[in-house]
């Protein structure tokens, strides 16, 4: 080999030496960015998260005060509820949720990066592709909870695989604490975590048959941290009260089934952005062609990390079993297979992967990780006008006022801006009747019950209006009159004029309504 030879060899292996940071750097400039350039996010849920970190800042003071509590309280869904005291209320309530998604993103490909260099023993390139599956349902639901508390139930595993030949009584006494703060994160969180370290530990029992009577007992020993939490859920709920969110727990229909396997990377909330949908089919597709190379007997071979397969077929059979409302809690079906397709992307490796395809493989994901990050930024920058708009709109509502948010004839369940009135607890100091309840902190007092619903979004005007037509009248719009003191109609539609209404602003979408005088209660 010639002295030109070696020193070519020396600059490629120091390029294969950073192509894993490369990756993540990629990964992280086209998902946390995106986040980062747009303070409102367009995620669902989120406004309602914002709207209780707001009252949880505030206390039992000020005008919100009349109308809401916050309790800290041991729940198993407080991860950033629990970051927001822990660093003393540091920004307004809605940069920090924007930092605590920029956090998640970064993460996310971390987690799968770490996880991997656990199973494989070296970085690799490929688990970077996590990137993909950043925008994913539960993201785009704002389940701000579930996606935070995500990656560290895969650093969880992957500390669960370092220690696998450790004594028992370390194993138990790390994860006593652990698995303790991952369940006050979040209960699915925790609950994918005791799953895969179960089916771990199940695979290692079958690999050691003649100890197998020792390694079920040694299991159960091990299974201690897991179980501990759970039995103080029971204890509380059997002790607790019926929930605002009520117990509703069903499997769903067929097609909540197959759109569960969608989740990954696509949301109902993104139809009306074209572009993202369309992305989001086709990273679905090549998922599929790629996770097809895990069964394949010649030619591109997907293969697992022997030490993963446990994990991964118990995760896989809770996925299939998940029902799709349990206990209250909806869209529980479209999480697990989130966890899963980056659990797959990290414990796996290419054999006989030829450099042609490599290089149309990384290209693909880098198209498509880099599209899905300017689709996004679009829709964000979409979404924050809307936000400006309302908040024009808004300008003149007073603090502690009761607003009604109304959608246009057949939008209530336009998914984009579900939620969006939430965002006015914290910028304007009003009551709205929709932030949820029963599985946060945060309540509303008594006397306001019943000019609330725990979850239901934004309802159409025709509700409000025509109550005798409408088919099903909730119970917070009944009355609505003397219950709320201003509506909001979130949509660009004329209705007819209304003795009981007085137009105040109109901005964009948004129209603000003072509900006449002598009507409400004050």
């Amino acid at each position: 080999m010639t002295t030109v030879d070696c020193l070519e060899d020396g600059r490629s292996r120091d390029l294969s030496r950073w192509m894993p940071f490369l990756a993540f750097t990629f990964g992280v400039l086209f998902t946390a960015l995106p986040l980062l350039l747009h303070p409102y996010l367009p995620l669902v849920d989120l406004p309602n998260h914002i709207a209780r970190l707001h009252i949880a800042e505030t206390g039992n003071e000020g005008p919100l005060s009349r109308y809401y509590l916050y309790t800290a309280s041991l729940v198993p869904n407080a991860a950033i509820d629990l970051l927001w005291r822990i660093f003393g209320y540091p920004l307004d309530a809605v940069r920090f949720a924007n930092l605590v998604m920029v956090t998640y993103a970064v993460n996310l490909i971390l987690s799968s990066m770490v996880l991997a260099r656990v199973v494989h023993g070296r970085w690799t390139v490929w688990s970077a592709a996590s990137a993909l599956l950043v925008f994913n349902a539960p993201f785009f639901w704002g389940f701000q909870n579930f996606v935070w508390a995500l990656p560290f139930c895969l650093y969880g595993f992957a500390l669960w695989l370092v220690l696998q030949d450790r004594p028992i009584w370390l194993r138990v006494a790390i994860f006593l604490p652990l698995a303790a703060i991952l369940y006050l994160m979040h209960f699915f969180a925790f609950g994918f975590l005791a799953i895969l370290v179960l089916g771990r530990e199940i695979q290692v029992i079958r690999e050691r048959p003649a100890n197998a009577r020792f390694r079920v007992l040694r299991l159960f020993g091990l299974m201690l941290p897991f179980v501990l939490p759970v039995l103080w859920l029971a204890i509380t709920l059997h002790g607790a009260g019926p929930s605002p969110a009520g117990s509703r727990t069903e499997f769903g229909t067929l097609l909540n089934r197959l759109w569960m396997f969608a989740s990954p990377l696509h949301s109902p909330s993104t139809g009306d952005a074209p572009a993202l949908w369309f992305l989001a089919m086709f990273g679905l597709a090549l998922l599929a062609l790629v996770f097809s190379r895990l069964f394949s007997v010649r030619g591109p071979q997907l293969v697992l990390a022997p030490q993963l397969r446990g994990a991964t077929l118990a995760l896989a059979l809770a996925m299939l079993v998940a029902p799709s409302w349990l206990n209250g809690v909806a869209l529980v079906d479209i999480r697990a297979p989130v966890l899963l397709s980056v659990l797959l992307i990290a414990g796996t490796t290419w054999h006989a992967l030829a450099p042609r395809h490599a290089v149309l493989l990384a290209a693909a994901l880098v198209l498509l990780i880099g599209a899905r990050g300017v689709a996004f930024e679009r829709f964000a920058a979409r979404y924050e006008s809307d936000v400006q708009d309302m908040l024009t709109a808004t300008e003149t509502l007073p603090a502690g006022a009761r607003l009604l948010p109304v959608r246009g004839p057949g939008l209530q369940f336009d998914l984009r801006l579900a939620h969006l009135q939430g965002l006015l607890v914290d910028q304007r100091d009003v009551f709205v009747p929709t932030l949820f309840q029963g599985v946060h902190a945060m309540r509303v007092r008594p006397e306001w019950i019943s000019s609330t619903h725990p979850a239901l979004f934004a309802i159409d005007i025709r509700i409000v209006l025509d109550q005798a037509s409408a088919r099903v009248v909730p119970e917070f719009a009944r009355d609505w009159e003397r219950k709320f003191t201003h509506v909001l109609l979130m949509d660009p539609v004329e209705i007819p004029d209304d003795p009981r209404l007085e137009r105040i602003a109109s901005t964009g979408r948004f129209t603000l309504f003072r509900i006449a005088a002598g009507l409400h209660d004050y």
